[in-house]
């Protein structure tokens, strides 16, 4: 397998995953340039991607998904959150939706694939397992809290893209909203960097690669998160594994499993 993650925070989210020549992207919620030039960069246009995995319906994670509908590309996601994209997006009501059960198992050439479900406010928001013969990926951003699946997805994959999203202090000390500083804070919205640490201690060896995302550009910052990791205890082996996916526009290393 080979992933990387394209651009990552509240202005945008989308990775790329290959495998075997199968193209896919979890989330389309960049800009359709920065999605091309990306592509381009590996050769390939819309048309050569076999499918868009969607987490949830916020336009952080769809803004796109309507130029991929055009190309006939197959987009994943669960009834409700198909839904709510083709209400709120009338280009995509056309698109060639391929809906699955939450929790249900599909094959998608070769790769297994399991959409779990995470909390956060939205109809039906989910994380994906990717697994090819003997590697995994997780992916669970969006997350108010650590339940008992994401802890089990994460302690079985080798590769887990987790979200680090903000500063309880940083963000109390925001000019944001009461309103939204609740939600953010709530087991329905995001995940503070203590939980996704938290999580990370009891990480085992066979996970290989970590991508922290979904960083908040005003509540967080890359460097109070490394600075945060420094003195968690977690051992510098794991550490080592770890990235930290910049909000401002930067794409993650790759990676290949």
């Amino acid at each position: 397998m080979f992933f990387q993650v394209l651009g990552s925070s509240s202005s945008g989210n989308c990775s790329y995953l290959e495998c075997d020549g199968v193209k896919a992207f979890i989330d389309a919620g960049l800009g359709i340039k920065r999605i091309r030039k990306y592509l381009a960069g590996r050769g390939l246009d819309i048309e050569d991607i076999d499918a868009v995995f969607v987490t949830h319906e916020h336009f952080d994670h769809y803004a796109s998904l309507c130029y991929f509908a055009a190309a006939g590309t197959k987009i994943y996601a669960n009834r409700g959150t198909a839904e709510c994209i083709r209400y709120k997006d009338s280009k995509t009501k056309n698109a060639n939706w391929q809906i699955f059960e939450t929790g249900q198992k599909f094959d998608f050439y070769g790769i297994d694939v399991l959409p779990f479900t995470i909390p956060h406010d939205t109809t039906d928001p989910v994380g994906y397992s990717f697994t090819h013969q003997e590697s995994a990926l997780t992916y669970a951003t969006d997350i108010g809290k650590v339940t008992n699946s994401v802890q089990d997805f994460a302690r079985n994959c080798s590769v887990l893209v987790l979200e680090s999203n903000y500063c309880p202090l940083m963000l109390a000390r925001s000019n944001r909203p009461p309103r939204l500083k609740n939600r953010i804070s709530s087991t329905s919205g995001h995940l503070s960097n203590a939980d996704a640490i938290s999580l990370l201690k009891a990480l085992p060896p066979v996970v290989k690669k970590v991508y922290l995302t979904h960083v908040s550009r005003e509540c967080n910052s890359v460097s109070h998160i490394a600075e945060l990791l420094g003195k968690s205890g977690i051992d510098s082996e794991m550490l080592r594994r770890i990235e930290i996916v910049s909000p401002f526009d930067a794409p993650s290393s790759p990676v290949e499993f």
